[in-house]
């Protein structure tokens, strides 16, 4: 058989045009088939995730004006923003959920994911918001927004090593975190359940020798454990961050000599009345409290701790302001108060809430 007639087409320029352009006409429409499959596996898989929560069996209004009105959702997730803005989280939460059923492109879901976990976050279901936090990573893997929220999870959780390894990502995104990493690590050795005390201790120590940021937390954890240590690394620069620790510590492992060499406790312990070292002070509760002869008389001392950056002020201690975020940006106020005589031991032990 003489197949010269090939040969000739083969040699013919048009027709290796041709053959080119078939060839990418191919692969173009086997790459669509692809992406359409692709994209129907990861709606397939958002929808059962999706119905995990039972928040997606509300929002049904929402989800009949979508079916009937596909190009509303842009207005709605407006309308998400605002009740997330007033505090209606529940209602936000079933209108991102209704929006993420019908959403087909794939930024515009990851940034509904990412706000469904913040409402989720708000409304205090921690879990829930970790989980979508998750599953929009998996689409979009260096979204930074998803990241901090997933490492503020992770914090308030107490899962620290995670919250390491998310922090690992954020600093590959350019994240300045020397503070937070240092956090984490000890919140880590502390809280570690294996750890025998002693190591905890020792490993913590380290860590304040390479971050001082870390005093009060290393404090608060030998005032717990080993309260003689914990009055021989005192920083003086940092004892206004601890002075309530100081306060409410029982008069058990109060050690005055140690007390008498930092003027700041000195007038802290004699307006607590357990010294007479201190006629006066500049904080104004303490200096009124020893005048008055002591906290044995009818006012004391409560804390409120106010974030130094967004000016909220909150009943406990906290290292990250919940919210603003910020770090280390606690500041101690001391507020009088009409005295309640307790059991100061007792006192100590309902506040220490740390270890």
């Amino acid at each position: 058989m003489n197949l010269d007639f090939l040969t000739i087409y083969y040699r013919n320029p048009a027709f290796s045009v041709a053959m080119l352009l078939l060839t990418i006409a191919l692969i173009a429409i086997f790459d669509h088939i692809l992406n359409l499959s692709k994209k129907k596996r990861q709606k397939r898989r958002i929808e059962r995730f999706l119905s995990r929560f039972d928040g997606a069996r509300g929002g049904k209004d929402y989800r009949e004006l979508l079916a009937t009105q596909p190009d509303s959702v842009d207005s709605l997730i407006v309308l998400a923003s605002i009740y997330f803005k007033n505090g209606e989280y529940a209602e936000s939460i079933h209108v991102y959920l209704a929006v993420l059923e019908i959403v087909i492109d794939k930024s515009l879901r990851v940034e509904t994911m990412v706000l469904l976990g913040k409402a989720y976050h708000k409304a205090g279901f921690y879990h829930r918001s970790r989980d979508i936090l998750l599953e929009s990573l998996k689409l979009k893997a260096r979204n930074r927004e998803a990241l901090k929220l997933l490492l503020i999870i992770y914090e308030q959780t107490k899962e620290y090593n995670r919250a390491l390894e998310v922090l690992d990502a954020l600093e590959e995104l350019g994240r300045d975190s020397s503070k937070e990493r240092s956090l984490l690590k000890a919140n880590a050795i502390a809280r570690d359940p294996i750890l025998p005390i002693d190591k905890r201790e020792e490993a913590l120590l380290n860590l304040l020798k390479e971050a001082p940021c870390l005093f009060r937390l290393v404090l608060e954890f030998l005032l717990a454990h080993n309260p003689k240590k914990a009055w021989r690394i005192i920083d003086e620069e940092r004892l206004s961050e601890t002075i309530d620790l100081f306060w409410r510590s029982p008069k058990e492992i109060f050690e005055a000599n140690e007390a008498l060499k930092y003027p700041l406790l000195a007038e802290l312990y004699s307006a607590k009345g357990w010294l007479e070292a201190a006629k006066q002070s500049a904080i104004f509760e303490f200096d009124l409290l020893i005048k008055l002869g002591g906290a044995k008389t009818i006012a004391n001392l409560e804390f409120e701790y106010r974030c130094a950056h967004c000016l909220t002020s909150f009943p406990v201690h906290f290292f990250r302001c919940p919210n603003c975020q910020s770090v280390e940006a606690a500041q101690i106020e001391p507020i009088l108060i009409k005295n309640v005589r307790l059991d100061d031991k007792n006192a100590y032990e309902n506040s220490a809430n740390f270890y």
